[in-house]
């Protein structure tokens, strides 16, 4: 295996190893260390990097109009990430009981059809769809691939200041209810989804049309990714800052596309489980260059981190989650070992010789 490099190229020993409490918020101390502290040869165990390729994964409303997605990560405080490659309209509504629902278009075009109106969404959109709104999603273009985040407290925007990273009167763009809507009469599939399970309703007729918007604003929104302005600190360097977390700060999303400044430091962070969704190139974030990658270091894991400097540019948001997240058992079978200096698929060593894992596709 190579030896770790720093940003010039020469070998990074002896370097500066960062812990934080609180993301970068709270307390935190460095020790200078020699070697490369984020190398490790192998790791045996739940709390172990990885990277797993969403794109191709086969979730059940990929195969049937009636399926639902497909959960790759749960925690015990209910945060949870599941993936929707949904191609025929949903024949049901859904309702959410227990949490926020984030979701974010990864690729193609779809309606999100709710108690509050209509909204389209295409590529790199976010969609907020706050607990206890119903919904149904209709795709209109083939290749939809949606990554969901439930958060079980409300997510809010929480930009550092008011103007700069996001134009709210411009970017955000809220559900609206269609003129002349009516409910259709017959019975109609209303799903709850709750902690223990789903809960099948058969209503007397479809329960999302209303007339008229006639107070408070539209609680479903839509954002793209590409209009969230990342925080820079010019060629110094610094933290990322959140668009959207909870009151508690157990759920924070950061926009990590590229940006001006030095590399992150070696990093443990005492709090946070950190998951990185890497959008679109043309540049890499590392050695991530695959569009729909999903990146895991759990919290108390060191690492490092790329470079986000990139002249050719590119798209990415990070989630950091106080949860501690696994994988459920049928994409830990799809997730590949991952190091953690330039978030490559980790090494194995055989008879002295790095032997690459190649990437874990779905069949």
């Amino acid at each position: 295996m190579a030896s770790p490099t720093d940003d010039e190229g020469t070998a990074a020993a002896p370097n500066a190893h960062l812990w934080s409490r609180d993301g970068f918020l709270g307390a935190n101390a460095v020790a200078l260390r020699t070697g490369y502290t984020p190398t490790y040869l192998s790791a045996s165990g739940p709390h172990a990097p990885r990277r797993l390729s969403v794109v191709d994964l086969k979730s059940a409303d990929y195969e049937s109009a009636g399926g639902l997605p497909m959960e790759i990560m749960t925690s015990k405080t209910g945060v949870k990430i599941s993936v929707s490659r949904r191609r025929e309209p949903m024949r049901f509504t859904i309702r959410n009981a227990e949490a926020d629902e984030l979701h974010f278009v990864q690729s193609g075009r779809c309606r999100f059809d709710t108690d509050f109106g209509s909204l389209e969404a295409g590529p790199h959109d976010f969609v907020g769809i706050p607990k206890a709104v119903s919904y149904r999603v209709e795709p209109l273009s083939p290749g939809l691939v949606i990554l969901i985040v439930d958060s079980p407290e409300p997510l809010i925007f929480d930009t550092p200041a008011p103007f700069g990273m996001v134009n709210f009167g411009a970017a955000v763009r809220r559900a609206a209810i269609a003129p002349g809507t009516a409910a259709k009469a017959g019975p109609h599939t209303l799903l709850i989804k709750s902690e223990d399970g789903i809960t099948q309703f058969e209503m007397a007729a479809d329960p999302l049309p209303a007339i008229a918007q006639v107070g408070g604003a539209p609680p479903v929104w839509a954002l793209n990714l590409a209009s969230i302005v990342p925080v820079s600190y010019g060629k110094s360097g610094g933290p990322p800052a959140q668009f959207l977390s909870t009151a508690d700060t157990r759920v924070m999303l950061y926009s990590l596309s590229a940006r001006p400044g030095k590399r992150p430091p070696v990093h443990h962070n005492a709090d946070y489980d950190e998951l990185v969704f890497y959008v679109a190139g043309p540049g890499a974030w590392g050695k991530v260059s695959e569009p729909g990658t999903l990146t895991w270091v759990p919290k108390a894991v060191t690492h490092h981190g790329p470079s986000e400097d990139v002249p050719e540019g590119y798209l990415a948001w990070l989630l950091e989650t106080r949860s501690t997240m696994r994988f459920t058992p049928a994409a830990l079978e799809k997730a590949a070992p991952m190091e953690t200096g330039l978030y490559d698929f980790q090494p194995k060593t055989l008879a002295g010789t790095s032997i690459r894992q190649p990437p874990i596709k779905s069949t």
